[in-house]
């Protein structure tokens, strides 16, 4: 099984002044690859790199921000955690900036909110509701979050390999995973077709239009929000694992596809 945090005791030290330039991550140029999966989850980012990647190194861990670089076909691919949430998901983007990636994206799990939409079921991200107090410190409210339409399409060629049924829409990023708010915004979300509720997407899109990076986000379905407001908080772990394994594939295929 692959530790979530990692040995660090080899690593470079972070305090470094030409490493504190890059906030977040502490990786210096050469160290991040053009193209960049961002979990929230550092077990996540972990499971990716032994997995799936080819002479993956740990570069660097700093906080939630685990940073791994490798190559998936012959083609270089980093892999960082963002931790939970728009905050720590904008720092990140904001390093990627600096180290001019050209491709991020995120792949993590999102609650349902159409019935449509099963555990273990991937969903595509086009965009994202900007329900989040961190975007609009960079933009006001009436522009939208939306993914790179390349990343989009790569993604949508990707996931025909998959045998996991896919869905293309709306997701909803919120601050809270759980508050008094949630059952009457699911009823909102339904109305307008949202597809999915999670916590890092409108950031990551956001922020990639911002700096130049070309963006995208595909989800796993770990349960429905629904039932986290009613008080049930446990996730479809099985079904969503299987939805994981589809979601990382797809997202380095895609990478493939961007590259």
């Amino acid at each position: 099984m692959t530790k979530a945090w990692p040995e660090t005791k080899d690593l470079p030290d972070a305090n470094d002044p030409t490493r504190s330039q890059y906030r977040a991550l502490r990786c210096i140029p050469g160290e991040i690859a053009p193209n960049v999966l961002v979990p929230g989850d550092p077990g996540r980012a972990a499971k990716i790199a032994s997995e799936w990647l080819t002479g993956a190194k740990l570069m660097m861990v700093q906080r939630e921000f685990h940073s791994y670089t490798g190559e998936y076909k012959g083609m270089p691919v980093s892999v960082i955690s963002t931790g939970i949430g728009c905050p720590s998901a904008a720092m990140v983007m904001q390093d990627l900036g600096k180290h001019q990636c050209k491709n991020v994206i995120r792949v993590g799990t999102a609650g349902s909110c159409h019935i449509d939409v099963r555990p273990g079921d991937n969903v595509i991200g086009i965009a994202a509701v900007r329900d989040e107090g961190l975007t609009e410190k960079f933009l006001p409210a009436i522009y939208p979050a939306v993914a790179d339409l390349k990343v989009i399409n790569a993604l949508k060629l990707a996931t025909k390999k998959q045998n996991i049924k896919t869905h293309t829409g709306v997701v909803h990023t919120s601050d809270a995973f759980s508050s008094p708010k949630l059952e009457n915004d699911i009823q909102l979300a339904q109305t307008a077709g949202i597809l999915a509720f999670e916590m890092e997407a409108a950031a990551i899109l956001m922020l990639g239009a911002l700096y130049k990076v070309r963006a995208g986000c595909i989800f796993s379905i770990d349960g429905f929000v629904k039932n986290i407001s009613d008080g049930d908080v446990k996730p479809d772990s099985n079904a969503c694992n299987r939805g994981i394994e589809s979601a990382i594939e797809s997202s380095l295929e895609a990478m493939l596809m961007l590259s």
